[in-house]
């Protein structure tokens, strides 16, 4: 018969046991591109603000919110729990209709302290209801942040981060500390309370050092504009319960999160495989360069439910102007959770 202490050690070697064989499972799956993950969320996180919103204006979930309100036709405002007044807003829609729709941002009109104010349109600028992803960016451990206006001026940004104006509608933004391994995230959007009339697109690169982001603004044929105000987050490993993922064409991640991996499915479908469940966590996902590689061809960006909790599909087409077809391009991704 099998002493207490007996017991105690082969239990302990069979738990070992168990979790290596996890950590291979892991390893393998990443790999392959497959992985279904049946653990929890770790601890919540409040430095983390975001919004999963139905397109009936309905919360789905969300951290650090205390409201949703549905204005009117593709126009919403979410109010969160403190003040994102001195904040960054990044929004991506969730695929609804047979063309993608496009997402700006501002500041609350109800509440311009707390509030976030969202709208979706359709590519020819006309207001339609929209399924929608927000994170609010305010500089919290693993994130950068800036806000630029209509004439090139650098409206709010982590502190030191400067900006320089290359050209028609091509920007470096230069933040203190280190980027280059982080996800760049941006969206048109009203500086201010006002609202973003004309429909534009915003696109990401890697700058000419390690600290700085590229970004392009262009119309909806794709040409360079000036006047496009955006919203711009750079989220890196190192914030709290966040994967990030920049993919290539071909659906290999440039860089990305540990257990973080991702393929191309067909022609402008990718899935991307993380450690968590993320159901009920917010994805952001920008058309954008891996590298220094200027993003000539822009393409709208939206998010498709995965096969599993644990994954998210990113759908990329060109834009509507090009014929709406499903493209295959490089995008940055951050799935930000409580």
């Amino acid at each position: 018969m099998m002493g207490k202490t007996e017991a105690l050690i082969l239990s302990q070697r069979r738990s070992a046991m168990s979790r290596k064989l996890l950590q291979i499972f892991l390893s393998t799956a990443l790999l392959s591109g497959v992985l279904v993950w049946s653990g929890g969320i770790t601890a919540a996180n409040a430095a983390n603000l975001f919004a999963n919103v139905s397109q009936t204006g309905v919360l789905v979930s969300g951290s650090g919110v205390s409201s949703v309100t549905k204005l009117g036709i593709g126009r919403y405002e979410v109010t969160f729990t403190s003040n994102v007044s001195a904040c960054a807003y990044v929004a991506t829609t969730v695929n609804a209709y047979s063309q993608a729709l496009t997402v700006f941002t501002a500041g609350g009109h109800n509440n311009p302290a707390n509030g976030v104010y969202v709208e979706t349109k359709n590519q020819g600028g006309g207001l339609t209801d929209g399924p929608f992803n927000l994170v609010v960016a305010c500089g919290s451990t693993g994130m950068r942040y800036a806000v630029v206006g209509y004439t090139a001026n650098l409206v709010r940004a982590t502190p030191s981060a400067t900006l320089t104006r290359l050209g028609p509608g091509r920007y470096n933004l230069t933040f203190p500390s280190l980027v280059q391994p982080c996800a760049y995230l941006a969206t048109v959007g009203d500086p201010a309370n006002a609202l973003v009339f004309n429909p534009s697109g915003v696109y990401t690169g890697s700058g000419p050092s390690s600290n700085t982001v590229y970004i392009e603004t262009k119309n909806p044929g794709g040409g360079l504009q000036d006047g496009v105000p955006f919203h711009l987050a750079v989220v890196c490993s190192s914030n709290a319960n966040t994967n990030i993922a920049v993919v290539n064409t071909s659906g290999i991640p440039s860089r990305a999160s540990s257990l973080t991996s991702s393929f191309n499915a067909s022609t402008g479908e990718y899935r991307v495989v993380t450690k968590r469940i993320i159901s009920n966590c917010a994805t952001i996902a920008t058309r954008g360069s891996v590298n220094t590689t200027v993003p000539f061809e822009p393409a709208t960006v939206e998010l498709v439910r995965g096969p599993a909790g644990n994954t998210i599909g990113i759908q990329m087409r060109n834009l509507l102007f090009f014929g709406g077809n499903h493209l295959s391009r490089a995008f940055h991704t951050a799935m930000v959770c409580p």
